[in-house]
Order: structure tokens, then C-alpha cells, then sequence
């Protein structure tokens, strides 16, 4: 088996320069362009009485409150506020910067540097990874290095977020960062450009036994085709089996999981069921296709959302094995609203249920093997010691 360190599986709470998303777990399943209209709501202007008494707050705190009060702070704050009502802990409130984040993430693209930067002591923001052909990484920046300034601004005082918005602006296409590096300033230029991020690798990962390795860290727009071409590679590696590793993957589009689906699953077979107020409804695949290879699924408590779909299709109707620690459970799919001042809200409008028609939320879905990861790995993660890989190599045998 080659050696290859383990990659770190994806952490949204991470602060990333494409992605400042913020809270400690955040599931992912969007129902992109569901054109999904709620019927019989209540017109607004029946209403108003109840919206003259938000009025009035909101008046009375601008006019009437003791120091000095930011209204665009108050109307986000009644905007979260209303949703949080709902007390639903996948249905949630983005402000500006927050909505850029969200899209850029499920894009699959971003302008900037391509560099994954965090806040490593007060006043101090390191790179901690560089994307391969980045202009990061063409321009000689390394991981390690420290934010001094950017284009003569001192970034003295700005967290991950400030600085991840100034590298991502296209006001300025050349920028000029000073960088302290082992402990003396550098200056490096580096053009922006549009940076393609990557949420699927692969490898060759057993080459006696052809055992294939693909592991999804999101389901993003491009992150299917990414998945069909790695599949495609391996095939003519002629693997026998295949790994697909979804450990710690929160989520995605809805319309991606499915066409990762029906590359394995034939035409007919129900992939999910779609639950409403108006009935449930079965989707299928569209396709036949001729993979017929074992497949072994590794999974975590991280594993949410489309990832529990993908993970429940390919065990109920292609025969997948699931090997590691029961999933988030998360059964619910939600849509997304951009609102006029760009910010958007993200809501719950649908469950969702196996192939067979079970109902995962909150519950999780249980492996067919349940395996703990060890100290040894969580201190030094290698394909070695990772128990779980290692218990998928040997059901693959």
C-alpha cells in the first residue's frame, strides 16, 4: 500500500480565504433553484398590524437609545431573530460577507490568492496551506507565513476574515504583500486570478489488490465532475473495488449527490424519497450503467446531509459497505433566498428518507462496521494507523 498521509477532512468552522462561514458544526443540503413556492401563505399586508409593533421598536431604539446605534446591525438582528424562532438548527441567517462565503464555497471557485489562512495568536494571521497552481503558490508565498501588509496597509489588528476579504477583492489585481517569514519581512507579488478549488482526490491506494481511493470533501457545483473524472482514471488503473471517503463531508447541492449517484446506480432504482406536506415522492436514476465492483463507504459523526444520501443510496440499492462511526443525521434539505440587500437566508422546506424509505433525522445512519479511529492516529493521522481505512482494505481483499 503507498504511503500517504491521510488529508485533513474539511472543517467549515475552519476560517478559510474562500470560505468564512461561521459556527462550530454547519450542515450542509441546498436544493438549488428549487423554484419552491409555499402555497396559501398569508398576504402581508393582512399583516401589517404586526409589523407596525417591529416599526416601533426599531423606531424608538434609533431615535430614543442612549448612545450611538448601528440600523444595519438592528435589521440583521431581526432578521436572524426571526428565523431563530423557527427553532430549526439548519434553518439560518447570512449577512453580506457571510453570503459571498456560502457561494463561493458551493461554487467551487474563487478569486483570490489560493491560500487557506487562520488567526494563530491576536494580530497574527498565517498561511497554513497553499493550493497547488495557485498564484500563491506561483508567486513563492509558504506556509508559515505571516501577514505584515498588504498593498502598504498594515494588517495589524484585522483577524482572518479582514484580511481573506482584502486578498479577494478585485479592486487591485497585483498586490504586493510583506510577509514575515522566520522572523524577517519579505515582500512577494502576487496576481489574483480565478482559483479552482478541488474537493475531490484520488489515488491507486492498494496497487496489488486494485483497490481504488476517492475521497469528497463537499458537494459543490463542480464537485461531480471532479468525482466522474476520478472514478474514470481509476477504472483504466483497472481497479477491482473502491473507496469513497466522506468522512467529515457536511453537505452539498442536492442535484450533485444525485449525479454522483447515478454514475453507480441503474435507471429506476430510487435513489431518495422527497417528503412534503403534499405526499412523498420517489427519484430515481436515469441511467444504467456497468459498475458492478465491491464498494466500501467510510463515514463519521461528521458525515451530514448529502452525504448521508449518497452514503444510504449506494448501501440500499448498490450494495455499498459503510465502515467507521455513525452519521450527523441530518433528514432535512434546505433552500436559500437572497434578499434585496444581499444578504440571504437558508430554510428548511423539505425531509428527506432512504431508498427504503427510512427516516435518518436525528439519528444518524449506523455502519455495517463500527470502528473507532486511535490515539495513535488522532495524534499522527497515517493511511497506517487510520483504523478505519485500514478496516475497508481489508473487507476489499
Amino acid at each position: 500500500m503507498k504511503k500517504m498521509v491521510v488529508k485533513k477532512y474539511l472543517r467549515l468552522a475552519s476560517i478559510i480565504v474562500f470560505s468564512m462561514m461561521v459556527g462550530s458544526v454547519i450542515t450542509i443540503f441546498i436544493k438549488e433553484d428549487s423554484g419552491y413556492i409555499r402555497k396559501n401563505i398569508t398576504k402581508i399586508d393582512k399583516e401589517y398590524s404586526e409589523f407596525e409593533s417591529l416599526y416601533e421598536a426599531y423606531n424608538t431604539i434609533i431615535n430614543e437609545y442612549y448612545n450611538e446605534v448601528d440600523s444595519k446591525k438592528l435589521i440583521d438582528g431581526a432578521k436572524s431573530g426571526m428565523l431563530n424562532a423557527l427553532e430549526d438548527q439548519h434553518t439560518s441567517y447570512f449577512d453580506k460577507e457571510e453570503t459571498e462565503s456560502f457561494d463561493t464555497e458551493l461554487a467551487g471557485t474563487y478569486y483570490g490568492i489560493g491560500a487557506q489562512i487562520q488567526l494563530i495568536e491576536e494580530n497574527k494571521v498565517q498561511i497554513i496551506k497553499i493550493f497547488d497552481g495557485s498564484p500563491a503558490e506561483k508567486a513563492g508565498l509558504k506556509v508559515g507565513d505571516i501577514f505584515v501588509s498588504i498593498d502598504g496597509k498594515s494588517t495589524d489588528g484585522l483577524d482572518a476574515n479582514d484580511v481573506a476579504s482584502i486578498l479577494k477583492s478585485d479592486k487591485v489585481k497585483k498586490s504586493t504583500l510583506i510577509m514575515n517569514r522566520d522572523g524577517k519581512e519579505v515582500e512577494v507579488k502576487v496576481i489574483k486570478a480565478n482559483v479552482t478549488l478541488f474537493s475531490v482526490s484520488s489515488e491507486m491506494i492498494d496497487e496489488n489488490d486494485k483497490i481504488g481511493y476517492i475521497s469528497v470533501s463537499l458537494f459543490s457545483k463542480n464537485t461531480y465532475s471532479q468525482f466522474k473524472t476520478a472514478v474514470e482514471k481509476l477504472e483504466k488503473e483497472n481497479i477491482n473495488s473502491l473507496i469513497i471517503d466522506l468522512r467529515g463531508n457536511t453537505g452539498g447541492y442536492l442535484s450533485t449527490v444525485t449525479n454522483m449517484l447515478e454514475l453507480f446506480i441503474d435507471k429506476d432504482k430510487v435513489l431518495y424519497q422527497i417528503q412534503t406536506n403534499n405526499g412523498t415522492t420517489e427519484y430515481t436514476s436515469k441511467f444504467n450503467n456497468n459498475r458492478d465492483y465491491k464498494v466500501v463507504i467510510l463515514i463519521d459523526g461528521g458525515s451530514a446531509s448529502a452525504s448521508e444520501i449518497m452514503a444510504a443510496a449506494m448501501k440500499e440499492n448498490y450494495g455499498a459497505i459503510l465502515v467507521g462511526k455513525t452519521t450527523y443525521g441530518k433528514g432535512t434539505v434546505q433552500t436559500t433566498k437572497k434578499l434585496s440587500d444581499g444578504t440571504m437566508i437558508k430554510y428548511t422546506i423539505e425531509k428527506w428518507l432512504t431508498p427504503n424509505g427510512n427516516n435518518i433525522d436525528g439519528e444518524g445512519i449506523k455502519p455495517d462496521y463500527d470502528i473507532d479511529l486511535s490515539e495513535e492516529y488522532n495524534n499522527n493521522p497515517t493511511n497506517e494507523n487510520d483504523t478505519q481505512l485500514q478496516k475497508a482494505l481489508e473487507l476489499l481483499k
